[in-house]
């Protein structure tokens, strides 16, 4: 009962990580006019589950808890580097970034953890550049929850992320944001599946449409979300 206490506290949309000023895309496709209603925030949050979490991030969340389990940090640092390269676009790399170094900031003062801080200061240092998925992992790690329940509150967080930008631009309602969810449960679960069988190797993804946004968002006259 404690981990999972502790799990909803860092997964929760109110812990100091600024995620809520990150888009993901969304803010740069509804200004190129593609994302105007329910269906559209549906499929962008799809397109994610898919590519974005089951090709990279929930992958790297299992291997980052793995690599913490064994307290690997070389091989933990390798991993986070290779995140950075399979971001190319600045403005999701950073997002992804700012928000993993301010997980860890926050979560290791409450569950601390000799590997979870060496990690820190790597990540302080430069050596690493403390990606969120990678954070998250480390961070649940110091708080001994296990591999699945972490990776599976990282996926379901995420998820709410995407739609919960689409409420704070107006394209869609609250209902709408709850029926996206629902609706996209199974295809988290199968992200979440995909991704347990994944190498470190075959980490990727392919989002074209999503990163041309994500390259337009910062020059937008008027914009909301840092990404």
């Amino acid at each position: 009962m404690t981990t999972l206490i502790r799990l909803l506290q860092l997964a929760d949309s109110g812990f100091p990580t600024g995620g809520y000023a990150f888009s993901h895309g969304l803010e740069g496709l509804h200004a190129m006019g593609l994302m105007t209603n329910e269906s559209d925030v549906s499929d962008f949050a799809r397109t994610h589950l898919e590519e974005t979490l089951a090709r990279q991030d929930l992958p790297a969340g299992y291997h980052a808890h793995r690599l913490a389990e064994v307290n690997d940090l070389p091989a933990l640092i390798d991993l986070d580097r290779l995140l950075s390269a399979l971001k190319p676009v600045p403005a999701f790399r950073n997002a992804s970034t700012r928000i993993g170094r301010q997980t860890l900031e926050s979560a290791l003062p409450l569950y601390p953890s000799p590997f979870a801080h060496a990690f820190l200061e790597a990540v302080r240092r430069g050596e690493s550049p403390g990606h969120h998925a990678v954070a998250f992992a480390v961070a649940t790690f110091a708080a001994g929850i296990d591999a699945v329940s972490a990776v599976s509150a990282f996926g379901s967080s995420s998820l709410n992320g995407y739609v919960a930008a689409g409420v704070r631009l107006g394209i869609i309602g609250q209902g709408a944001a709850q029926r996206i969810i629902a609706t996209l449960e199974p295809v988290l679960v199968d992200a979440l599946a995909t991704a347990a069988t994944l190498d470190i190797q075959d980490l990727g993804g392919y989002t074209p449409l999503i990163d041309i946004a994500g390259m337009r968002q910062p020059s937008l006259a008027a914009r909301m979300f840092a990404s």
